[in-house]
C-alpha cells in the first residue's frame, strides 16, 4: 500500500480536529488580579497600565505514548492499516506490505513497498524529541533469512508534515518455526521539534532483504511505537487584550509559575474592558475580564 504520508496524515487531521476544539478549556484557566475592576486610573500621572494575574495550567511531567500497529483487513475496502492506543485482535493480522511480498532466499522484497500507520486516536500530544522513539515491528510467516526494516515517523505540526525521525533496524532468522520475529528499533529524534505539540502521526514501514515472506507484520500487540511525551504541553501563553474579546490583536504576557504580569500604554480617556485568555497547546482558557475608567 504507497501512499504519502502527508496524505495520511490530512485526513487524520480532519478527523481530530473535533477532538482538538472539544478539548478548549479544560487544561487551563486565567484570572486578573490587577487592576482592579471599576478601578479608576489618572492619565496623566500613570502613562503606563500594569496589569496581572494569574493562571493555571496541567502539569507537563514526562509521558510515554504508545500506539499500536492495528489494521482491520486485508487488502479489501475495509482494510485499515492505522496506529490506536488499545490493543485487541486485529483482522488484519499477517497482512502484508504488498500483495505479491513472498521473496526466497537471494531476491529481495521490492524496495518501494511500504505500508503507512496514520494514527487514529491518542491526540493531540506533547513530543519530547530529549528521549528516544522506540518500538517493535514484528515479522511473521516463514521467517528464514535475512531482512532490513526501515521506520520513518512523521507528524503533522503547526500544520505542516514534517519527519520526526527514521532508522533502519537488521534482523537475520535461521528459525522457520517461529511464530513471528520481533525487530526492535529505535529513532533519535530530530531536536528541533522538541516540546512541539503533534496534532498526527503516521509511521511508515519499509521492509527489504533476502528475507521468505519478507514483507508479513504480525499486529494483534505484536507491532508497536512508544513516543516519548508530556502529560501536558510545555507551550504555556497568557495573553492581553484591551477592548476586543476577540484577541485580534492581543500582547503576550510574561509569563513566571502561576504569575503573569505585563504593562501597556495607558488606554485613553473613558471606560475601557481589559481581557486575558490562557493558552496551552491546543487548549485554551475562558476569557477572564475587568473594567475600568480611565481620567485626564
Amino acid at each position: 500500500m504507497k501512499r504519502t504520508p502527508l496524505a495520511a496524515l490530512g485526513a487524520v487531521a480532519v478527523l481530530l480536529a473535533f477532538g482538538v476544539a472539544a478539548a478548549v478549556g479544560s487544561s487551563t484557566a486565567v484570572t486578573i488580579t490587577s487592576p482592579k475592576g471599576g478601578s479608576t486610573v489618572t492619565l496623566h500621572t500613570t502613562p503606563y497600565l500594569a496589569i496581572a494575574g494569574n493562571a493555571a495550567f496541567a502539569p507537563s511531567t514526562a509521558a510515554t505514548s504508545r500506539f499500536f500497529l492495528r489494521r482491520d483487513a486485508c487488502g479489501t475496502t475495509a482494510d485499515y492499516p492505522h496506529l490506536a492506543t488499545t490493543s485487541a485482535t486485529d483482522g488484519g493480522d499477517g497482512c502484508g506490505l504488498i500483495f505479491n511480498s513472498v521473496v526466497g532466499l537471494g531476491g529481495n522484497a521490492d524496495q518501494g513497498a511500504f505500508i503507512d500507520f496514520p494514527s487514529s486516536d491518542g491526540l493531540p500530544v506533547a513530543f519530547d524529541a530529549g528521549r528516544d522513539v522506540t518500538g517493535v515491528i514484528s515479522l511473521t510467516g516463514l521467517g528464514l533469512g535475512a531482512a532490513q526494516v526501515d521506520v520513518t515517523l512523521t507528524a503533522l505540526v503547526g500544520g505542516q508534515d514534517v519527519t520526526l525521525g527514521q532508522t533502519t533496524s537488521d534482523l537475520t532468522v535461521l528459525d522457520p518455526t517461529a511464530n513471528s520475529s520481533p525487530v526492535p528499533f529505535t529513532i533519535t529524534p530530530d531536536a528541533a521539534y522538541a516540546g512541539a505539540d503533534v496534532q498526527a502521526l503516521d509511521l511508515r514501514v519499509l521492509v527489504k532483504g533476502p528475507y521468505v515472506y519478507s514483507g508479513f507484520i504480525a499486529l494483534s500487540g505484536a507491532s508497536y511505537v512508544d513516543l516519548p511525551s508530556y502529560t501536558g504541553s510545555v507551550n504555556k501563553t497568557v495573553q492581553v487584550s484591551v477592548d476586543d474579546p476577540t484577541f485580534a490583536n492581543a500582547v503576550p504576557a510574561r509569563l513566571s509559575g502561576s504569575a503573569w504580569s505585563l504593562a501597556i500604554p495607558t488606554p485613553a480617556v473613558g471606560k475601557h474592558t481589559i481581557y486575558a485568555k490562557s493558552t496551552q497547546g491546543f487548549d485554551s482558557s475562558a476569557p477572564a475580564s475587568t473594567t475600568i475608567t480611565v481620567k485626564r
